[in-house]
């Protein structure tokens, strides 16, 4: 397949109509397409993928709400105004029907006005075709790049690590794997050589129950497998609605709209403000009135005050003279009554007339005014002056947000978000029971392997003794075994190819020395070290025999049976102990969750051109985000030796801190069109031909 043409019309970030050129020529085969973060890179692989395959590029097994509304995001903004809006993406594709080349003109078109319409059309060599002869181009579609194989030809920098490290890769190695061997079919002969078989009167109890178990398992694998896709569907979906959820709240609130909770508590917040000037407005004229004047006359003040303590003073050497005058005391002191006078007045007596003549209460009313005044702290004043002028501006800044608000929308505003919380609830609730069933269902799927191999041995031992020669048993069986042993062969070709590109890509020596897929398509990766022996005598002493495959791995553990000639634990351990050598070379298993994310992105890589490298197709390959998680050290060998040897088309989306000038160089024989994607406003992408950043 090679993709000629690729035009979109108010798509994403496109709005109008943008082309892009991109047919291959002279051996050039990449599509370099850069922008930076936002200017509509994934906008445009995600058209791609979007014209070829519809819904089934989202993962959906038929149109539904989740896909249409997906849709809706996916029409641009300003087309939105006016309704009906129309999108469309058109590629010009061609493809070979072995005697020579086809072209093929597809259309995905979106009217979207109260609700949403899709059309497909297809033109081969500029004629329109049917309604049935596109179903049948869009299997054949689905058939050269299926959806098993989606992430690997629609390669996602960001995402891939997904598809080769969480949960049920090996699964989805598998499929990848059957379906570029095109071993599916295998299934369908299966299937004949079963029907055969069912038309023979005898009957083979073993063999039907062969029969019944690997049904049970492609069932159970069936199952799986569809529990694993509405989970999947289901995490997506919950992801749209808060995405929907952010974007309904961000758009309400950039139109001013607001909660009646917010408008009154802004309402409330004025009228406390209120408050709060009215108080302090209070305080300043108090102080006006009852301090400040007095403040101005401090001198007087402290004058005032040493008086009325100097006429305190005379007061009590007068009451005291009238207490010594009494008879009774002057009997009693009579002759020290001049001496007791004269120490008197030297301490309290005055030659001053008093002024004031206060009374009591006068004397400590005026005093306490006079310590207020002395005592009050003059920035005080300041710092209300400042509270007010915040309390206005606060108030200013909150009028302003009043004015620029509205509720006239809110109650629309809120039974969107109501429906799309309840819409999000019952998502959560689904994914529980979800994953419950996936649970469940992966230990049915575990007891349905284990039931195959059982019968599988039984029927095999049968068939040894079987006098009568069974083809269509005998066949199924074989057929089983055949399969067995091409999965082995291709998967040894993976291997091989892993081997090599894993030292072409890594720099770092000895960073994975050797790789094993597994029957159940699990991958093993082991960096071969020398070990002491007296840490694997340590080790044997410490660790139970579970523990030491757990943390060295198969491999290294049958190298140490192998060494000790015997397939028993303890036996071995005892040849270790008095084994007289200093290491032994292991392959030690390494854990892929403990590489970091550079080393990972290498090690998918490789494994990822393994796989492909296993299609006889010459296909098209789409890579959004190429250097995701790749340090500079190693994007000169991807450049050089990934991108560059791909078989088929490469369309490669990245930003000026992945392909850079360099890495343009190295595949400058190879680049076919350059294009540039700028959307300095985050509205409007605007396309440039033959531009690249710098270069």
């Amino acid at each position: 397949m090679k993709i000629n043409n690729i035009i979109l019309h108010n798509f994403g970030s496109y709005e109008g109509t943008t082309n892009f050129d991109t047919r291959p020529c002279d051996g050039r085969n990449i599509v370099l397409i850069g922008g930076k973060n936002g200017a509509g890179k994934t906008t445009l692989f995600t058209a791609m993928r979007l014209c070829l395959y519809g819904y089934k590029s989202m993962g959906y097994k038929n149109p539904n709400s989740f896909y249409n509304r997906a849709v809706v995001k996916l029409v641009n903004n300003t087309a939105k105004i006016t309704k009906p809006a129309t999108a469309f993406v058109t590629m010009c594709v061609e493809l070979n029907n072995g005697q020579g080349m086809d072209s093929f003109l597809l259309t995905r078109k979106w009217e979207l006005n109260e609700s949403l319409i899709e059309t497909f059309s297809v033109l081969k060599n500029g004629a329109d075709l049917s309604e049935d002869e596109i179903a049948d181009f869009e299997k054949y579609v689905v058939s050269l790049i299926p959806p098993e194989l989606f992430n690997l030809y629609f390669f996602d920098g960001e995402k891939i690590a997904n598809f080769f490290m969480d949960e049920g890769s090996n699964t989805r190695i598998k499929e990848a794997f059957l379906t570029l061997c095109g071993y599916d079919t295998f299934d369908i002969m299966r299937k004949n050589f079963k029907r055969i078989r069912a038309g023979i009167p005898t009957s083979a109890p073993a063999l039907d129950e062969y029969i019944v178990a690997k049904d049970a398992l492609a069932s159970a694998e069936s199952l799986y497998h569809d529990l694993t896709d509405r989970l999947k569907a289901c995490v997506d979906a919950i992801a749209d609605c808060e995405a929907t959820l952010d974007a309904e709240e961000k758009e309400y609130h950039q139109k001013g709209g607001i909660t009646e909770e917010e408008w009154n508590q802004k309402l409330y917040t004025l009228k406390e403000e209120e408050k709060k000037r009215e108080t302090y407005n209070a305080l300043l004229k108090k102080w006006a009135n009852d301090v400040i004047p007095f403040i101005m006359l401090r001198k007087q003040i402290l004058a005032l005050k040493a008086q009325i303590e100097n006429e305190n003073q005379a007061l009590k050497y007068t009451y005291f003279c009238e207490v010594l005058n009494s008879p009774a005391v002057q009997t009693l002191v009579k002759d020290k009554l001049a001496e007791i006078d004269s120490a008197a007045f030297a301490d309290f007596g005055t030659e001053k007339e008093p002024i004031l003549n206060l009374s009591f209460e006068q004397n400590s009313l005026i005093l306490a005014q006079i310590n207020t005044i002395l005592s009050f702290e003059q920035d005080k004043v300041e710092k209300c002056k400042k509270a007010i002028k915040r309390s206005l501006n606060l108030t200013a800044k909150i009028r302003k947000e009043i004015e620029s608000s509205s509720i006239t929308s809110v109650q629309e505003y809120m039974k969107r978000r109501a429906q799309l919380f309840e819409e999000k609830s019952a998502l959560l609730v689904q994914r529980v029971e979800l994953e419950q069933q996936l649970v469940a269902q992966k230990e049915a799927l575990t007891l349905a392997e284990q039931q195959l191999g059982k019968v599988q041995t039984r029927l095999e031992e049968e068939l040894k003794k079987a006098s009568i020669n069974d083809i269509s048993a005998r066949a199924i069986v074989m057929l089983d075994k055949l399969q067995e042993i091409l999965y082995r062969r291709q998967i040894d070709k993976v291997e091989n190819c892993f081997r090599k590109e894993i030292r072409t890509l890594m720099r770092k020596t000895h960073f994975i020395d050797d790789i094993y897929i597994d029957d159940n398509f699990n991958t093993h990766i082991y960096r071969t070290e020398k070990v002491s022996i007296e840490k694997i005598r340590k080790a044997l002493k410490t660790n139970t025999e579970e523990q030491l495959l757990a943390f060295w791995g198969a491999k290294a553990m049958q190298t140490l049976y192998k060494k000790a000639n015997s397939n028993d634990y303890n036996d071995m351990c005892k040849y270790f102990e008095s084994v007289d050598i200093k290491s032994l070379s292991l392959q030690i298993e390494i854990d892929k969750a403990s590489l970091s994310n550079g080393e990972k992105q290498i090690f998918i890589m490789a494994l990822y051109y393994s796989l492909v490298s296993l299609c006889n197709h010459e296909l098209p390959f789409v890579i959004d985000t190429p250097f995701a998680r790749i340090d500079t050290e190693h994007r000169h060998n991807i450049s050089k030796h990934f991108f560059s040897e791909l078989k088929g088309q490469v369309f490669i989306l990245s930003t000026n801190e992945e392909i850079n000038s360099s890495h343009v160089q190295i595949l400058k024989d190879k680049i076919a069109a350059t294009y540039m994607l700028e959307n300095s406003d985050n509205k409007r992408t605007v396309v440039v031909k033959n531009s690249y950043f710098e270069v």
